[in-house]
């Protein structure tokens, strides 16, 4: 009797705890059907200080430049999916995600894309930047980014640096964007229809003929040894071409 007790007040508080939980979860649920967006915050997620594009920016898109105000409006009558595309709609941005909370803040991440470089357009004067993916996305207006300049006839009429046969000066961009010297050191790379490279150095009065996107890392430390060993003795400005697309050999001129 005394056991039958027992197990009546265990399942007696479990069933009150439940009743409360769900009470509480109806709660929840009604106070966020009902619950008015407070306001909007937009967070950049990027990976250095620089902006490509504004908040504010961002915020004219999902508003519609302000024809569609969401301040005031039921939370879970927002279309949080349609904000999304919206924003990515715009073309510096890679991601975005939009949520709201138990406050009424509307929340809307972003991500811009980072340029690793710039493609130069002698044609239509319309430069644009080059991200790590080998997607094309329009120069900002807010911020000029000191990235790796691309020129020359293998970028005519290129959407892209997306296909397979891109690959390889995909890797040699993303080499040189991402070591601390060749990033100083490379201020240009013009590449010829058929793929061959050549590239202007910040430092020195020379041209480097660095051949194919092939062998890129011996090729680089041919030319780091080069630097190191003879430059500092000979002079930066002593030689006019320095030529790299030769086997286990550099050539000077």
């Amino acid at each position: 009797m005394k056991r039958a007790l027992n197990n009546f007040k265990e399942y007696g508080f479990a069933g009150i705890g439940l009743v409360v939980l769900l009470s509480l979860i109806a709660f929840v649920n009604e106070k966020s059907r009902v619950q008015r967006c407070q306001g909007i915050d937009i967070k950049m997620i990027k990976s250095n200080d620089q902006s490509y594009i504004s908040k504010e920016d961002v915020k004219k898109y999902i508003t519609k430049n302000g024809l569609e105000p969401l301040e005031g409006k039921v939370l879970s009558e927002i279309d949080l999916a349609k904000l999304e595309e919206r924003v990515q709609q715009i073309n510096q941005i890679e991601y975005c995600e939009v949520y709201g909370d138990l406050k009424g803040m509307l929340h809307i991440k972003v991500k811009p894309y980072i340029p690793y470089a710039r493609l130069t357009s002698y044609i239509s004067r319309n430069d644009q930047y080059l991200n790590e993916n080998g997607h094309f996305f329009p120069l900002s207006k807010y911020h000029a980014e000191r990235v790796l300049l691309l020129s020359g006839d293998y970028f005519y009429k290129k959407k892209s640096l997306q296909k397979q046969d891109d690959a390889s000066l995909m890797e040699l961009i993303k080499v040189i964007k991402t070591d601390d010297f060749w990033d100083a050191q490379i201020s240009q790379m013009d590449v010829s229809k058929s793929g061959q490279i050549k590239f202007v150095p910040v430092l020195g009065n020379h041209i480097i003929e660095f051949g194919k996107a092939e062998n890129i890392e011996q090729k680089l430390h041919k030319l780091k040894v080069f630097y190191k060993q003879i430059m500092t003795v000979k002079g930066w400005d002593t030689f006019s071409k320095v030529k790299l697309q030769y086997a286990n050999q550099l050539v000077c001129e």
